[in-house]
């Protein structure tokens, strides 16, 4: 990861990857998040753009919002 950058008042991510293989880096930004507790506790992930267009609309066709399973989602609710 090249760079990771959280917005915690707009609810925002942007990240910069290089992958293995890539000559330029990937660019992600993920529109909005949000951390869900309780049973589903994790960051719920969703208005996912890249700098690859083909991936942007594989993203979007496949799983357009997402949830990554966090078993500590009330410590990033306090920290974000």
């Amino acid at each position: 990861m090249l760079k990771l950058d959280i917005n915690s008042k707009d609810k925002t991510i942007d990240l910069e990857v290089l992958l293995r293989g890539e000559a330029s880096p990937l660019q992600i930004h993920i529109g909005h998040y949000e951390i869900k507790t309780g049973e589903d506790s994790g960051v719920k992930i969703s208005r996912i753009h890249t700098s690859r267009e083909w991936m942007t609309d594989l993203i979007h066709a496949l799983a357009p919002e997402h949830i990554v399973k966090f078993n500590h989602a009330k410590l990033l609710k306090i920290v974000l």
